[in-house]
């Protein structure tokens, strides 16, 4: 079944690419369609989690912190000393939810009540504070997650630090 279903897609991603040429051919354009898009440095990255596990430390607290890019895939995992088991899902949920949904995970937690399938039903997100997207050009291109903190207050607190050191 597996190698049926992959076999398909490829064959869908063929004949779909194939359709864009003929397409694009019909238009007259002769360049290949192409989308440049932005993405964060390893370096900023790192800078963003080094900077939000310092502030978390100089006020005693033990995170971990993630930083994940427009995919989802994390760049940077830093798990500070001490942080809990619990904090790396946490975090890296969080930076992933923000990202997601281009908003800080505290705000998006007020958009998931009510009964029924909600957004709190997609696999991977966490709606809890302590994500914060980094935004380029009005676009997300990063999340920025903290947790292990008592707070989901203290994580976005740290968050914003990650952010803020690398111009957000």
């Amino acid at each position: 079944m597996r190698k049926t279903t992959i076999a398909v897609l490829v064959a869908l991603s063929v004949a779909g690419a194939g359709g864009y040429a003929v397409a694009d051919q019909q238009h007259g354009r002769s360049e290949v369609a192409v989308r440049t898009t932005t993405a964060i440095t390893i370096d900023a990255a790192v800078q963003a989690a080094q900077a939000a596990l310092d502030a978390a430390e100089k006020e005693g607290q033990r995170v971990t912190v993630a930083v994940v890019d427009r995919g989802g895939d994390v760049v940077v995992l830093l798990h500070g000393d001490g942080a809990g088991p619990q904090s790396e899902e946490s975090a890296r949920r969080k930076a992933f939810t923000s990202v997601s949904f281009n908003a800080p995970t505290s705000e998006l937690a007020g958009r998931v009540t009510g009964a029924g399938a909600t957004l709190r039903d997609i696999p991977g997100t966490l709606f809890l504070a302590g994500g914060v997207p980094v935004v380029s050009n009005g676009a997300p291109i990063a999340g920025i997650g903290v947790g292990g903190a008592p707070s989901g207050d203290l994580d976005e607190r740290f968050a914003r630090a990650g952010l803020a050191a690398i111009g957000g």
